[in-house]
């Protein structure tokens, strides 16, 4: 990355010439104590560029050592999508099931916790957005003057879920107590549109709070983007009473223009006036920007407030094509807008403002003239600069102040981390120029960028973005990057930890060396270092090096404590010069160390050196470092431009250096030759003009294809000290896109406790890439886990695929004309309803049947044979191995193969079991199954079965001794009979197949009792029941030197010493 000019065309490149700064990183080593600054609003500042300017602890190689890492993850009742507060230490948390907490900022404990009250059903209108609940969704603001948290939460206390309330709230920061006056209910109508009042349930809260003059203001949208989705401005005073609200649409009955920003916050730049972005709806027709007119959809738009407290459009930006965007669900409101701090544009534009949307272009406005509709040359925008196409962005943007100029950062949807440079231009404006962008790619649902530094050294500067890999929030990490590109424009990743599940678009905040962040699974977790320091480290700056030479420098470390050094290592292209080790150092002592740098390339390169203590520690020392090499250099090498529709533009930029130390004359410049490929004069290098040492002009080339084709050119500039061929390739598409959908999704027959997931696709019948826009799953009986991403390209003549489950909680037909899956692309059809519909059934066997698949011919119980019939009061249903039975106290259960066999042969459920009250079970020992049945006397019954015996019956008191006995894992094992009628005609009885032999007998008069091994055998001998004996009236005992049983009429005793059986 090449940094700004200070005059039109070049200038030292910061980037490469910075000073060298060296700051320790590991647990707690740090240059100096982390300054400290309260968090009290989303992105920072009023200004929302996320910029933390005061971290002096979070410097890239404190943030790269091993020690940096979670400090805690507190566990919390809710979703937590907005940003954590910090102030006095102590971190705010507002959750969706609306619970706040306050945290101890160093440790995670609860200091205190307020609930404000039941949250909203998701389910209410069928949004997948957020789910289930809705309560605080938008970053509180903290008012210092009263020293108290205002929040607006989402409360579900009407007499039904369609009547909730917005209330909002101010919590005292210490305890956590509502203060008096509050809660404040939001109700009323637009002072611009009286004659529609606020409808608290389709309306959606999504923008971070803004505190200004006294009065706290919230931007509205709606669900999903389900209409009516009016975008609202409402305001609260810190006093406790409603101010305003003013709509974005009046006078027309669409009610659209939604506010909501991905949860970035409104901006004020000033006193009385507030700034914001819009979603689609009716967009503004060609006019100036001081005149609004009374639709503002695809807008930014600036408020301003009346004495009266009201407030009035006073100035707007709408995009020349915003009828497209409408038409696409392309809104530009998906990004919000960020302010940039003054001091960073030029004389003619001095403030400025950033916006981006879903179609990827990134606007460079002046806020004191925003540009209106279609104001520029030929219908066009009157911006000072758009750069772009790139990927749409969901979010916000972020700002970086250096000493040589501003950077503004952007994480795309399924691309990049990019960095915009501030550039002035020779005709006094400003141009946004892409310098650099991370290595990968983030997933739809990453959230926006946040910058720390210490102060506008650059050195020191990191971009913190939370990563996902798609929109369930899976895979979620915490990501660091240097804010400035290395020599081949690449932001390189120096942190990332695991975060669990994330919440969309989310904002992380940074405080005091730590960065706090909130994820959807219901944690708010800190990363950051121990605050105890070893050592410290003085700035060192090891130059420039020529590529094939060796500069050298040294690095001064200085003692906190009484430490002794034991090794010090870096790697190449730096190398450590002659050092005696170890060291010893008193508290306050210093060392210095010779580094060398030897560089293969020309260009920025940055380093750390190892610092290992005899105590264990290690400390990492971040050193930089720049090698030059005369002639030209480009960054990125080439350019690329793929598939850009005809009649269309896209715009890159490349920059031009002088790695070189000596200054560079230009002596030539040869322009692509293709006609779509068009160099902006006001960047491009003069024949003459001088490039000073280690400097870069940013040349601007755009690609206008008419025609489909595939371009292969270059851009070439020759020096006296060398020349430059940038290739530059290029592919045009022409033709549309065309996005085909099924009508409807119909389940059928789902019984209640079941679930259905079918798909239905999602077609490109087109021609050329399709992007969808917008993909809204539904919520409730019919939902999703796997949302497809809004921002996903659908190649020509291809399918993407989206699941839906059905799950029914009553009987009957689900599904109305709101009960739908949105779905939006660019090709301009607008946005396509696929319409879910399905009935559940109230019908346990179906459900038992759907959930173990019977019918299908692979399942256990295969097809079914029958319909549902009646018996004994209950209902069963063949199948080809098995049945499914119910009854309405034992409930539905499957019976199958062999111990099916069984239970047929004996009636099944109009016999003597009756109905099943158990599944097929595997038996305790492993070896066997059973199921379990109603009948039995009251004592319940069962088939059990194993390879070895087959399946029998075991029922009633011979059921209930035989389990007194261990079951099948008892000395009985499993039975080998079915209950059987004895031959007196007056008992029953069990066989089993126990080792020695045993059996279970029963009688009226005696009940049932086991008898085992020698003494069955001789009572078997004696004739059985039928014999002299009678019937068992004991279970086997021990007795002196055997075993006994006794009978009706006598008694038999076993003989361990002898085997014999007497009596």
């Amino acid at each position: 990355m090449i940094e700004a000019p200070s005059r039109p065309r070049s200038q030292p490149r910061r980037a490469w010439a910075l000073l060298l700064a060296s700051s320790l990183a590991l647990a707690g080593l740090s240059v100096s104590g982390p300054a400290s600054a309260d968090v009290g609003t989303v992105a920072h500042d009023l200004l929302r560029t996320g910029w933390d300017s005061n971290e002096t602890a979070l410097s890239p190689t404190s943030v790269a050592s091993s020690n940096f890492g979670k400090l805690f993850s507190t566990s919390v009742d809710g979703q937590v999508y907005a940003q954590p507060l910090v102030v006095g230490g102590t971190v705010i948390a507002a959750t969706e099931n609306n619970n706040v907490y306050g945290l101890n900022g160093a440790t995670g404990a609860v200091n205190w916790q307020r609930n404000l009250g039941p949250a909203w059903p998701a389910s209410t209108v069928s949004c997948g957005d957020l789910t289930p609940n809705i309560g605080i969704t938008s970053t509180p603001v903290f008012d210092p003057a009263s020293n108290s948290v205002f929040l607006l939460a989402k409360t579900n206390d009407g007499t039904s879920p369609q009547l909730p309330h917005w209330y909002m709230h101010s919590l005292d920061r210490v305890t956590g107590a509502e203060r008096a006056g509050f809660p404040v209910l939001i109700s009323g109508a637009p002072t611009n549109d009286p004659s529609r009042p606020f409808n608290a349930m389709t309306a959606m809260q999504r923008p971070g709070l803004l505190l200004m003059d006294g009065v706290v203001y919230a931007g509205f949208a709606s669900h999903c983007d389900y209409a009516p989705f009016v975008g609202y401005v409402v305001g609260v005073s810190t006093a406790g009473r409603q101010t305003t609200m003013w709509a974005t649409e009046s006078g027309n009955s669409n009610a659209e223009g939604g506010i909501w920003q991905s949860g970035g916050g409104l901006v004020s730049d000033g006193s009385g006036s507030i700034l914001f972005a819009t979603g689609n709806g009716i967009s503004p027709k060609p006019g100036p920007g001081k005149t609004p007119p009374a639709t503002l959809a695809e807008s930014v738009v600036r408020l301003k407030v009346g004495s009266d407290g009201h407030l009035k459009p006073t100035d707007f930006f709408s995009p020349a094509n915003n009828s497209k965007l409408d038409q696409d669900d392309a809104d530009l409101g998906s990004g919000a807008p960020i302010a940039i701090p003054d001091g960073y544009g030029t004389t003619a534009h001095p403030r400025l403002l950033v916006q981006v949307g879903k179609d990827g272009r990134v606007y460079l406005l002046d806020r004191d003239n925003l540009g209106g509709m279609g104001q520029g040359a030929g219908g066009t925008d009157a911006v000072l600069d758009e750069a772009g196409p790139y990927n749409g962005v969901w979010g916000r943007p972020a700002f970086l102040g250096t000493k040589n100029g501003g950077y503004v950062y952007t994480v795309e949807n399924k691309g990049y981390l990019r960095a915009h440079r501030l550039l002035p231009t020779s005709t006094g404006g400003v141009q946004l120029a892409s310098v650099g962008t991370s290595v990968g790619t983030f997933g739809y649902t990453s959230g926006a960028p946040a910058v720390t530094s210490n102060g506008t050294d650059a050195s020191s500067a990191l971009v913190w973005a939370v990563y996902v890999t798609g929109p369930t929030g899976a895979g979620a990490e915490l990501r660091a990057y240097r804010a400035l590109p290395d020599a081949t424009g690449k932001l390189q990743q120096v942190f990332t930890a695991p975060l669990g599940i994330a919440a969309k678009f989310s904002s992380v905040a940074t405080d005091n060396g730590r960065v706090y962040v909130g994820t959807r699974d219901g944690h708010v977790l800190a990363f950051g270092a121990p605050t105890t320091s070893a050592v410290g480290a003085t700035n060192t700056d090891l130059g420039l090096a020529a590529v094939g030479g060796t500069g050298k420098g040294t690095v001064t470390i200085t003692a906190t404590r009484a430490v002794t050094v034991s090794a010090i290592t870096t790697a190449a292209p730096f190398g450590i010069g002659t050092l005696t080790l170890p060291r010893a150092l008193a508290k306050g002592a210093s060392m210095t160390v010779p580094v060398t740098f030897s560089p293969t390339a020309p260009g920025q390169v940055d380093g750390a050196l190892t610092l290992k203590a005899a105590d264990g520690e290690t400390a990492l020392l971040g050193i930089h470092a720049v090698g030059t090499k005369d002639g030209l250099g480009a960054t990125p090498p080439t350019l690329a431009f793929t598939d850009v529709p005809t009649q269309t533009s896209s715009r890159q930029t490349v920059n031009v250096v002088n790695t070189g130390t000596s200054v560079a004359t230009v002596t030539g410049v040869t322009l692509p030759a293709n006609a779509g490929l068009k160099v902006d004069p006001t960047t491009l290098p003069a024949v003459g003009q001088k490039i000073q040492p280690l400097t870069s002009i940013p040349v601007s080339v755009t690609f206008s294809p008419t025609t489909s084709a595939a371009v292969a050119d270059r851009l070439l500039v020759t020096s006296d000290r060398g020349s430059l061929t940038v290739p530059v390739t290029a592919t045009a598409v022409s033709g549309a896109a065309h996005l085909q959908l099924p009508p409807g999704l119909d389940f059928g027959d789902v019984p209640i406790g079941a679930s259905a997931t079918w798909d239905f696709t999602i077609s490109n019948t087109g021609n050329i890439p399709m992007t969808i826009t917008k993909a809204k799953a539904p919520q409730g009986v019919f939902s999703t886990t796997a949302p497809i991403s809004e921002g996903l390209v659908i190649p020509p003549g291809e399918s993407a695929y989206q699941s839906v489950t059905f799950k029914p909680t009553v009987a009957g037909q689900a599904g109305t004309l709101d009960t739908f899956y949105l779905i939006t692309a660019n090709d301009g059809q607008g946005a396509s309803k696929v319409m879910l519909t399905g009935k559940g059934v109230d019908d346990p066997i179906a459900l038992k049947a759907y959930q173990t698949r019977a019918g299908d011919p692979r399942s256990s119980l295969g097809r079914s044979l029958t319909l549902e019939y009646p018996v004994a009061g209950g209902k069963c249903q063949d199948y080809d191995r098995g049945v499914i039975c119910w009854s309405p106290a034992t409930g539905a259960h499957v019976v199958s193969g062999a111990i099916y066999a069984r239970y047929k042969a004996l009636g099944g459920a109009a016999g003597v079991l009756r109905f099943p009250t158990t599944d097929e079970m595997v038996a305790p020992d492993k070896v066997g199954r059973y199921n379990h049945f109603s009948g039995g006397g009251g004592s319940g019954s069962s088939i059990y079965w194993s390879p070895k015996t087959g399946a029998h019956s075991v029922m009633g008191a011979i059921r209930s001794r035989w389990a007194a006995q261990g079951w099948e894992k008892g000395k009985l094992g499993y039975p080998i009979t079915d209950e059987m009628v004895t031959p007196d005609k007056v008992g029953r009885y069990n066989h089993f197949s126990g080792s020695i032999g045993a059996s279970i007998y029963w009688s009226p008069a005696t009940g049932a009792h086991s008898i085992l091994g020698a003494i069955r055998a001789r009572w078997a001998s004696l004739g059985w029941e039928k014999g002299r004996l009678g019937y068992p009236v004991t279970n086997e005992y021990s007795v002196p030197g055997g075993r006994a049983s006794n009978f009706q009429r006598g008694k038999l005793t076993w003989i361990s010493a002898t085997g014999k059986v007497s009596g």
